[in-house]
Parts: structure tokens; sequence; C-alpha cells
């Protein structure tokens, strides 16, 4: 399942990103990468290892714990450290999964992986977040401060940016689910019982779907 969270970090907290980032010297991503995937990504990035990440890290995981929507359909059980990425004229990054496992010292199993767009649709060209759907292509360039979710394991890149700066932020997250279709699953049941809520109040109805909820819980999640 892939969706979007609109204005996931305020503006405030957006700007205190850019002032972070822009502090801040990018490497050349493509050595956070084995030789394969280094052949076909062509980006700038601030990785875990310098300073600066840590706060980035904690400013976004925690906006996207307050989020309901996020906390619903991930089930997250932990997030690694993240990494700011940026591409200009010229650069792209082709067809990939991102890896299985991912972080160090601390690795994590990488469920779901997430991009927070910073950069205004506007001022830049190309560098649309693409992903293989069957036989189509789905096509994303969100907002600034939005946030696109999806599973780690579908193929998926980004465009050549040919005018302007993409910079965005990326993250992985380990779920309580590890198999998306229950993870899907669980979130529609969430829905369906919370709607039901709010219409019915907490009678019969949200107290089966409440039962069926837990009990898929029970059944799928690894702590």
């Amino acid at each position: 399942m892939i969706f979007c969270l609109p204005e996931l970090i305020t503006e405030d907290e957006h700007q205190a990103l850019l002032g972070w980032i822009r502090s801040t010297e990018f490497s050349h991503g493509g050595r956070t990468v084995g030789q394969a995937l280094a052949q076909i990504k062509h980006n700038d990035e601030i990785t875990g290892e310098q300073s600066i990440n840590q706060p980035i890290s904690r400013l976004v995981m925690q906006a996207l714990r307050r989020n309901e929507t996020f906390v619903s359909a991930t089930q997250a059980r932990t997030m690694n450290t993240v990494l700011v990425n940026r591409y200009g004229p010229g650069m792209f990054y082709g067809a990939h999964v991102d890896a299985p496992i991912i972080g160090h010292p601390n690795p994590i199993r990488s469920d779901l992986s997430f991009t927070l767009f910073l950069a205004d649709p506007e001022s830049y060209d190309g560098g649309e977040l693409v992903f293989e759907s069957g036989n189509q292509e789905m096509a994303f360039k969100l907002p600034a401060r939005s946030v696109i979710c999806y599973p780690t394991g579908q193929l998926h890149w980004v465009r050549e940016v040919t005018r302007g700066e993409r910079l965005a932020v990326v993250g992985w997250v380990q779920s309580l689910i590890r198999d998306p279709a229950m993870r899907e699953l669980q979130y529609d049941v969430l829905r369906a019982r919370n709607l039901v809520r709010a219409s019915l109040g907490q009678g019969e109805a949200f107290d089966l779907l409440n039962k069926a909820h837990a009990n898929l819980m029970r059944r799928y999640a690894e702590t």
C-alpha cells in the first residue's frame, strides 16, 4: 500500500530542517550503496554518520509518530536514522529496491520506506518518485512538507532533475507486521472500526471490529 501524508511537518519544522541542511556538507550518494547501485545512483546525501543527522532524524521521527494515519497504517516497531538527499540538474536514481536490512550499528528490517519532500514542486523540473505497478508506472511529486510511504520491496526510481533542486528526507520503518498484505488488512479493519464508532458509537458492531483488529494484531504482530 502506498499512501501520502500532506503537511506532515509544520512550517517552523520545515524551516528548521532547511537551516540544518544548508549548514551541512553533502557527499556523493553512491558511497552508501553497493557497486551495482552506485552506477545508477547519482545524488548527494547527508548520512547518519554526520552529527547534524541526529536532530534531523529526531524531528522527522517525532512528526511521523504524532500522525495518526502513519501510526495506524505502518504499525511501526522501530525506525532508523534518516538520510537527506539532494538532486540537482542531471542527477537521478535508476530503478531499484532499497536494502532489506538497513542501519549501523543497530540494523532494522526495512518493511516500509518514506520520502519527506522539502522543496516546492514548482522550484524544480523532473525528480518524480516513480513506482512500478504491474505494467504501469505511478509518479509522485508532492508539495513541500508532505510524505509518501510505500513498501520497501517495491521497484522505484527518481527521474532526472532538469532544473532546480530536489531536496528530501528518506527513511525506513520496521513494522510490527512483516507481511504488507496483512498490514494493509489490519489498517482497513482499524479504519472500519473507527468509522463505525464515529457514526454508530461503541455498540456491538464496534466491539466486533475491535475484536477482529485485536486478534489480527495478536496473530501477525512480531514484537
